[in-house]
């Protein structure tokens, strides 16, 4: 699917209705065309937003009925899935509080409140900070039997897996709050200003605690700026976003917007500008900074050809030694757009490739992910 053909226009329009930006639905929809949006819903992990306007479309515009049938079926698992996490955020929180440690959930269970219907946001696996740093976490999850002695020796810098709780949904459990980004001086200015931050989180009606929207703003375009750059990134954490937007106040965007800079994001965040007035026709007075129309258009085309952390790409990598090259390569797509950013990921995975050696020859694996 390009971005010209009229099978695009027509998910845009479903999107824009499903997230009541606009209450347009698309006509004269045919098969081929239903198909199409189907699989570019899938591969953006939008099913379950998408569904909230075709469950509106009738007669003749509606889709197939086994394609309406199958879509219909994916979007209530997403719903039971949707309530199956918020369970397990509330259930975290409480074991967690019960040792005297603050928590929040980061991105996820708390973005998809912001949505008109909290249940169809497709969840992915759960980001749960815990307060107290590194050291002091991991001993606690040891003492509370939850790490495997794998996953002890993959610890990675903000977070570390944690063994399934009676239920297969993945938990990490951050010690700091992002990854961040790949200047280490920028970094420093970001991770201060995300942990002071979180620790005014505020306890949501679902039973878990949510990070304030500045500390969301900042910590998800971090997020979406590395995740561009290493492998590519979806419309899911791009809907994310514009809910996000959609949802703060001035003073939140004042506030992250003076601190673009120091943080190293106002490149990225121009790109991401131009995305969301495109395709959410997104009100200027809500943007962090003006948007940039050449590097969106490449941010905008990468998005849609390769789909949900650009897993769709055509030419990703695959396999154990192909994994972290892969990334590497990707990378090197765009110096020229963010010279500094990609300058400082390849020494960054560097350093982690040469620190992380002893356990990929004891796991036998270059790619410890």
């Amino acid at each position: 699917m390009t971005l010209q053909s009229s099978s695009y226009q027509k998910f845009v329009t479903l999107l824009r209705n499903a997230l009541c930006i606009s209450e347009a639905l698309p006509a004269d929809v045919s098969a081929e065309e239903w198909k199409k949006i189907y699989q570019v819903a899938q591969k953006q992990s939008l099913l379950g937003v998408i569904f909230d306007a075709v469950r509106k479309m009738q007669g003749n515009d509606a889709p197939p009925l086994p394609l309406l049938m199958q879509w219909t079926a994916t979007a209530e698992k997403i719903r039971a899935m949707n309530q199956k996490f918020y369970d397990e955020c509330a259930r975290l929180t409480k074991v967690f509080g019960e040792k005297g440690r603050k928590t929040a959930v980061l991105k996820g269970q708390a973005n998809s409140l912001l949505y008109p219907d909290q249940y169809v946001r497709q969840p992915g696996d759960i980001d749960f900070y815990v307060e107290g740093g590194k050291e002091s976490v991991v001993q606690l999850l040891d003492s509370m039997g939850m790490l495997s002695e794998k996953e002890k020796d993959m610890i990675c810098y903000h977070h570390v897996h944690i063994a399934h709780q009676n239920n297969d949904i993945e938990v990490e459990v951050h010690f700091r709050p992002t990854l961040g980004v790949c200047n280490p001086f920028c970094n420093k200015r970001l991770q201060k200003f995300l942990t002071e931050e979180i620790q005014v989180s505020s306890l949501t009606e679902t039973g878990f605690y949510s990070p304030t929207m500045k500390f969301a703003l900042a910590m998800q375009l971090a997020h979406i700026q590395g995740h561009f750059i290493e492998e590519g990134i979806g419309l899911r954490q791009i809907t994310d976003y514009y809910m996000l937007l959609k949802n703060s106040t001035s003073d939140d965007r004042a506030v992250i917007s003076q601190k673009l800079d120091d943080f190293g994001m106002k490149k990225f965040a121009a790109t991401l500008m131009y995305v969301l007035k495109n395709i959410y026709n997104l009100d200027e007075n809500l943007m962090l900074c003006p948007a940039h129309e050449k590097r969106g258009k490449k941010l905008l085309n990468e998005i849609i050809g390769s789909g949900n952390f650009g897993w769709y790409r055509p030419n990703r990598w695959n396999g154990n030694f192909s994994g972290p090259m892969g990334r590497l390569l990707h990378s090197l797509k765009y110096p020229s757009f963010y010279p500094r950013e990609v300058h400082w990921y390849w020494f960054r995975a560097a350093s982690n490739f040469i620190s992380k050696l002893p356990i990929r020859i004891k796991h036998k694996k270059w790619s410890l992910r």
